[in-house]
C-alpha cells in the first residue's frame, strides 16, 4: 500500500542541471516530484512539455520496470489533486483506490486504441452529472488517436441510479499512468510527436467516501457488471488486469531448451496431440488454457500406458514359478494383475502415465531450477499438493501427478462440486492464474516426455 505523503517542496538527490533540457522547475512541479519520490517514482529529466520519471526497483507491488514514465507538465496540478489523499493499491486487481474520495481506477487489459475508439463511439445517455463539466471531469490524460490530428481525451461516462456511482472508461489519469504505464527506452522518440501512451482505465467515482474494506469489493463487482454488458450488448471485450500472487516469476518465464540447428523430424506425433500441444504453446497469455491443453496432450497417452503396465503385470505373474494354469486361484491372480491398472481411478491413471513415461532425472532437473517457494506449501497456487523432493513417504512422480491432476480439476470443475472438496475453481485472469506459469511448464515437460516415448 502507498500512503499519501505530506506536502513538501523539498527535493532529494535531483540530477544535476546538465540532465535537463527545458524551463526550470516550478514550485508545484517540485512538490509533485517530492511526493512521487516517496511513492517509488524517481524524477530523471524534463523538457519543455514533459517531466520524466522511472520506477525505483522494489518500491511497488508489481514487478518493477526500468521503462520511463512521462507526465505532461500541464497536468501537474491535476496530479497534485490526486496526491492530496491517501492512495492504496486495489486489493485484487491492478489499480488504485482513494477511499476518502470514493474513487477507484482499475487498469483495463486487451483494449488497444483501435477497439477503444469503437467503444467511445457507442451512444450513451447524458445524465445531469457534475462530471460533465470540464472543471469536475474525472482525470484522464490526452492521447494522439489514430487518424486524428492533435491529442484529445475520449471517454465513455455513465451514471448509475441517482448518479451513484459514476463509471467511466478513458485514458489513465496522471497518477495511474505514472504508477502503471511505461514507455520503453526505444519509445523515447515518441516525444517528438508529443504522444502519451494509451492505458485504458475503468474509473468508479462515488459521491462520498467509501470505507477502505468495502471500496475494493464494491468497485470490482460494479466494474465487472459493466464489462459483462459491454461484451454481450455491445460486442466490446474489455478485461481487468490482475497481478499475479506470490513472488515475481518473471525470471523463470524463459522458453524451453532451444537448439540453433533444425533437423528432419525424428519424433512421430499423433495429429490430435500435435494440435493440442501447438495450441497450448500459443496460449502463453492464458495460463489455465495452456495448462489444460498440455494436460489433454498428456491424457492422450493414458490408455497406452495402462495397457503397457497391465501387460507388464501379466507377464510378471506368468513368470512366477508358482503359477499353475490349471489352478483357479492362479488364474484369478493373473486376471487381477491385468484388471488393476485398467480399473484405476483417474488420479491413479495419471500416476501410471507419469511413472511409466517421465524420467525421474528430468523431474529432478526441473525442480532444481530457481523456483523459490512456488511449489511449496507457501506457494501461490492453493489447494494442491506441494512438491517436496525429500519426501520419503511419496515418490516425486506421484507428487507431480497428484498436483497436476488437482490443478486440472480446479480449472474444469465448479467449486460447488462435492467430489472436489473445498478446492475452488481456478478462474482465468485471476491472481492465481496469472501465477500459474511454472505449473504450465511442468505439465509441458510431462507431455514432451510422454510424446518422446509414445
Amino acid at each position: 500500500m502507498t500512503e499519501g505523503v505530506e506536502r513538501s517542496s523539498h527535493i532529494k538527490s535531483l540530477p544535476g542541471p546538465d540532465a535537463f533540457d527545458g524551463p526550470p522547475l516550478r514550485d508545484e512541479e517540485k512538490e509533485a516530484i517530492g511526493r512521487l519520490e516517496k511513492m517509488g517514482l524517481e524524477y530523471t529529466s524534463r523538457d519543455k512539455d514533459y517531466l520524466t520519471f522511472r520506477q525505483v526497483p522494489g518500491e511497488h507491488p508489481r514487478p518493477s520496470s526500468p521503462a520511463r514514465r512521462l507526465l505532461p507538465r500541464s497536468y501537474v496540478r491535476a496530479l497534485l489533486g490526486q496526491l492530496g489523499e491517501k492512495v492504496d493499491d486495489h486489493p485484487s486487481v491492478t489499480g488504485m483506490v482513494v477511499p476518502s474520495l470514493g474513487y477507484v481506477e482499475l487498469i483495463c487489459s486487451r483494449l488497444s486504441p483501435v477497439p477503444a475508439k469503437r467503444l467511445f463511439r457507442l451512444e450513451s445517455a447524458q445524465p445531469d452529472c457534475k462530471h460533465n463539466d470540464a472543471a469536475n471531469a474525472l482525470p484522464s490524460l490526452p492521447y494522439r488517436w489514430p487518424d486524428e490530428d492533435g491529442e484529445s481525451v475520449k471517454r465513455v461516462h455513465l451514471s448509475g441510479k441517482d448518479g451513484e456511482p459514476c463509471l467511466e472508461i478513458s485514458n489513465a489519469s496522471p497518477l495511474a499512468m505514472l504508477r502503471y504505464g511505461s514507455i520503453s527506452e526505444s519509445g523515447r522518440v515518441r516525444l517528438a510527436y508529443r504522444r502519451i501512451p494509451f492505458l485504458a482505465t475503468l474509473k468508479v467515482a462515488h459521491s462520498s467516501p467509501v470505507a477502505g474494506e468495502q471500496i475494493g469489493r464494491k468497485s470490482e463487482d460494479t466494474a465487472r457488471s459493466l464489462l459483462y454488458e459491454l461484451n454481450v450488448r455491445n460486442g466490446v471485450i474489455v478485461e481487468l488486469d490482475v497481478p499475479p500472487v506470490g513472488p515475481d516469476m518473471s525470471l523463470v518465464r524463459r522458453p524451453p531448451e532451444e537448439s540453433p540447428r533444425i533437423r528432419y523430424p525424428r519424433t512421430s506425433v499423433q495429429y490430435a496431440v500435435s494440435v493440442l500441444f501447438g495450441f497450448a504453446s500459443q496460449a502463453a497469455d492464458d495460463p489455465p488454457q495452456a495448462f489444460l491443453s498440455y494436460y489433454q496432450a498428456l491424457e492422450y497417452f493414458i490408455p497406452t500406458a495402462i495397457r503397457q503396465i497391465a501387460i507388464k503385470n501379466i507377464r510378471r505373474e506368468l513368470r512366477d514359478p508358482g503359477v499353475d494354469d490349471s489352478n483357479d486361484a492362479s488364474l484369478l491372480r493373473i486376471a487381477k494383475a491385468a484388471e488393476g491398472p485398467i480399473a484405476a481411478a483417474e488420479p491413479n491413471q495419471l500416476r501410471i502415465v507419469v511413472n511409466e513415461y517421465v524420467r525421474a532425472s528430468r523431474l529432478e532437473e526441473f525442480f532444481g531450477r530457481g523456483w523459490g517457494e512456488y511449489f511449496s506449501n507457501r506457494g501461490p497456487i492453493k489447494g494442491v499438493t506441494p512438491i517436496n523432493m525429500r519426501n520419503t513417504n511419496q515418490s516425486l512422480p506421484n507428487q507431480v501427478a497428484d498436483r497436476v491432476y488437482q490443478i486440472r480439476n480446479r480449472i474444469v470443475h465448479a467449486k460447488d462440486d462435492p467430489r472436489f472438496g473445498d478446492a475452488q475453481v481456478l478462474l482465468p485472469r485471476s491472481a492465481e492464474s496469472n501465477a500459474l506459469t511454472p505449473d504450465v511448464l511442468l505439465v509441458r515437460l510431462l507431455a514432451t516426455e510422454a510424446i518422446s516415448v509414445g
